[in-house]
């Protein structure tokens, strides 16, 4: 592929209410629903030719939307889901930072990548299952672009792989909702053209 496109999932019901959310398919919310058109047609003129989307909704009718504009099929992967976050899963943040004080310590360490959510995965485990649907679409010979739509955690780390960063560098990737990272690929190497851009969803 001549270019890779990262995207956010567009807001959940579970976002806009401040909980926890890894697996649970919280629908998109009003809100979510505007950033939906307005990411549609913020890529309308790129040339998408194949799109890989997490199967949960929040990201799935993102994806079939902008698949379904550029004449293409979203193709759901389950490596694509974001992480497990177990026994959090849900969990309003006060109440989870007074039930796992001591997880979270372990999570704000410098080994972070390697900690397990109670009940979870790690980023780690993360990072293993979904890195191969973007290095796949980075051999991928044919033109156009290729665009996968999926979660917080996901784009971290998949944008830290494209850019050859240790991936205890996660943190230093912002991912905001609906927001869009590309990378040109040039002779299979992933060069950074836009990171986190959400221009077409400001105002809102």
């Amino acid at each position: 592929m001549k270019r890779i496109l990262l995207l956010r999932h567009v807001e959940s019901e579970a976002n806009k209410a401040g909980v926890g959310l890894g697996r649970t398919d919280s629908p998109p919310t009003e809100l979510g629903l505007r950033q939906m058109d307005a990411t549609v047609a913020a890529l309308r003129d790129q040339e998408i030719t194949r799109v890989i989307t997490s199967p949960l909704s929040r990201a799935r009718l993102l994806a079939e939307a902008i698949a379904e504009s550029h004449g293409v099929e979203a193709v759901a992967c389950h490596d694509l889901l974001e992480l497990d976050v177990g026994d959090m899963e849900g969990l309003e943040w006060p109440v989870a930072r007074a039930r796992y004080g001591k997880f979270l310590d372990a999570w704000r360490s410098d080994d972070s990548i390697n900690v397990t959510m109670p009940g979870g995965e790690s980023l780690a485990d993360v990072y293993h299952r979904s890195h191969g649907v973007f290095d796949a679409l980075v051999a991928d010979p044919a033109d156009g672009a290729g665009l996968i739509v999926t979660h917080n955690f996901v784009v971290k780390l998949l944008a830290v792989h494209a850019l050859a960063m240790p991936l205890d560098a996660w943190r230093r990737i912002d991912t905001s909702l609906a927001a869009i990272t590309s990378f040109r690929i040039d002779d299979g190497t992933p060069a950074l053209e836009r990171l986190n851009d959400r221009h077409h969803v400001a105002g809102l």
